[in-house]
């Protein structure tokens, strides 16, 4: 007989693990049974998600364009996240729940909602602009009641912190938020970054299950990449301010204004005249339609190939006094013109200078010893310094559109070509070609490569080494010389003093080919800021001027000054006594 709290014979033969073995298998086969529905089963649960309509959706997830900003840390470009509303009447249910439900998210009319279904027109964009928030709740009920027709996709919006002041440069974006002109459009593939697609089922929240999304045709957005500009927002406001100043006193067809920290070559500032509105380029296209404006694609900074005209003496004398061909004390007789073969060179207004040196040349802006002295260097020497300053290049700089530069290496009277050569004419180069070139008189004869892109998602742009163009004695001394062309009695830039600095640069005039009655100039100026030690390369080219003259001192030198006295400023850069500099002559 069993005593009381014996266990039966069978039970005392049951191990004591056994029980918890038992439980562990159930707990397997649960798991295993999971696998094989969200592994092996997972195809035909899709499928019949699909089928059924609920749940199921298939969604392109667009990657968010990145933003742009200045090197002050201003931001000149950013998407916003605003969203728009589009249904297709054939994939949508006529569900009132659904419709009221859309309503009450979007504010629109249900009942105009359903009108527009039960018509089974065309798919369609609704003009309503949703938050981040609104997206989210409409994706929700979207996913509850099948609606696959109905979608939200970014509404397009770019927003531009500095309006008209930056759209040359940076250009814009189409409604699908792809570059169109200037950086946006070069840099699109960086900014834009990679869309993604999911296709699967989701939760009663509206997120996709991640073990029941469909991998072959399913993955995530990939935002674009932020970019760092080396623009300072607060230079560029000031040169768009002086170019457009002096862009419509002189009724002009373009303009731009270049500002480069020498030691770099990074662009501080890049303005161009005309402008335009970013986000309302309707209108600016409109006006180009009508012969009002140039395109708003088009950007005369880095598009358009001028002749550099009398600025481009400073490079003969230095290559001059670099070669041998010719010292400082060299000097020839200007009688207001010279001929070569059959072709005469004049002096602007037909100045006669009378004995010349070099720095008389740079000072007064003589065409007749600029093309005798590169007469004598000859074309080889002179072709192979313009190719050295990379005038005939791309510059790089990751805009668009970039033109390079032109020089006919066939024409058939090298000399007749070179003596043009020697004061700027018979060479076309963009204007931020030539202002780079110029850094070279600023960095002891060294020309630096032009660097407008900072940064990519914190990774730096590294600045390119440049090269060595003349040597840093003869670089140093041909600055000294362009002194005299703003602080000189005879200079051809005297207007453009400011007091209590020393400022060098020279002034350029070049008729353009073709010009009909004379009227079609390029008025450009170059400049240094300050002359001792430069902070800044400033160049001002104003194109066709058709009021209150055409001479580069007139013309473009205003809109230096305007930029000479904001870098003064804004880098607290001491005054350095001007009167106390005697004529380097």
């Amino acid at each position: 007989m069993k005593k009381r709290g014996e266990l039966a014979p069978m039970a005392r033969s049951i191990p004591a693990w056994l029980p918890a073995l038992l439980l562990a298998a159930g707990f397997v086969w649960v798991g295993l049974n999971q696998v094989r529905l969200q592994v092996f089963g997972r195809t035909k649960i899709l499928e019949a998600a699909k089928d059924a309509h609920r749940l199921f959706a298939s969604e392109d997830l667009l990657a968010r364009r990145g933003d742009i900003y200045s090197s002050d840390g201003r931001i000149l470009a950013r998407s916003t996240n605003s969203q728009r509303m589009g249904i297709d009447p054939e994939a949508v249910p006529t569900s009132p729940a659904l419709w009221t439900s859309v309503a009450r998210i979007t504010g629109l009319s249900a009942a105009e909602l359903m009108d527009f279904v039960s018509r089974r027109g065309r798919a369609n964009d609704w003009d309503v602009v949703l938050s981040s928030q609104q997206a989210v709740q409409l994706n929700r009920v979207r996913a509850k009641y099948g609606a696959d027709g109905l979608w939200v996709k970014p509404a397009g919006a770019r927003e531009y912190s500095l309006g008209s002041y930056s759209a040359p440069l940076l250009g814009y974006v189409d409604d699908n938020e792809k570059g169109m002109a200037g950086l946006e459009k070069a840099q699109n593939g960086v900014l834009s970054g990679r869309s993604g697609h999911m296709t699967g089922i989701m939760d009663k929240s509206g997120s996709f299950l991640p073990w029941m999304t469909v991998g072959r045709d399913s993955r995530m957005a990939t935002n674009g990449s932020n970019v760092v500009l080396t623009i300072d927002s607060d230079l560029q406001i000031a040169a768009m301010k002086s170019l457009d100043a002096q862009c419509q006193k002189h009724k002009a067809s373009h303009g731009t204004a270049i500002v480069i920290e020498p030691k770099t070559g990074d662009i501080l500032a890049l303005a161009s005249w005309p402008t335009y509105d970013p986000v309302r380029v309707a209108k600016a296209q409109q006006k180009m339609s009508q012969g009002q404006t140039v395109s708003p694609q088009f950007n005369p900074a880095t598009g358009m190939r001028f002749e550099p005209g009398s600025t481009f003496k400073t490079f003969t004398v230095a290559l001059g006094l670099d070669t041998g061909t010719i010292s400082e004390a060299t000097t020839t007789i200007c009688t207001g013109a010279k001929k070569f073969f059959n072709r005469t060179m004049h002096c602007a207004s037909g100045h006669v200078h009378g004995i010349v040196n070099p720095a008389d040349c740079i000072e007064k802006s003589c065409n007749v010893a600029a093309s005798t002295w590169a007469a004598e260097i000859g074309f080889k020497r002179f072709s192979q310094m313009i190719i050295d300053l990379g005038l005939l290049d791309l510059q790089n700089v990751g805009l668009s559109p970039e033109t390079p530069g032109y020089l006919n290496f066939n024409d058939f009277n090298k000399t007749i070509q070179t003596a043009n050569l020697g004061f700027g004419q018979s060479l076309n180069a963009s204007p931020l070609g030539l202002a780079s070139a110029f850094t070279a008189f600023a960095n002891d004869g060294r020309r630096m490569f032009p660097r407008l892109i900072k940064s990519v998602d914190g990774e730096p742009w590294k600045i390119r080494p440049g090269k060595q163009i003349f040597k840093p004695a003869i670089a140093r001394r041909v600055l000294e010389m362009m002194q005299q062309v703003i602080q000189g009695d005879a200079g051809t830039g005297t207007a453009l003093r400011v007091p209590g600095y020393t400022l060098a640069g020279k002034t350029g005039t070049a008729q353009k080919l073709g010009s009909s009655r004379g009227r079609n100039y390029v008025s450009s100026f170059i400049g240094y800021v300050p002359a001792i030690d430069p902070k800044a390369v400033v160049l001002v080219m104003i194109d066709e001027p058709k009021a209150g003259g055409h001479y580069g001192g007139v013309v473009a030198g205003p809109a230096f000054k305007d930029l000479a006295r904001f870098i003064l400023k804004k880098d607290r850069i001491p005054p350095d006594a001007p009167e106390a500099i005697v004529a380097v002559h």
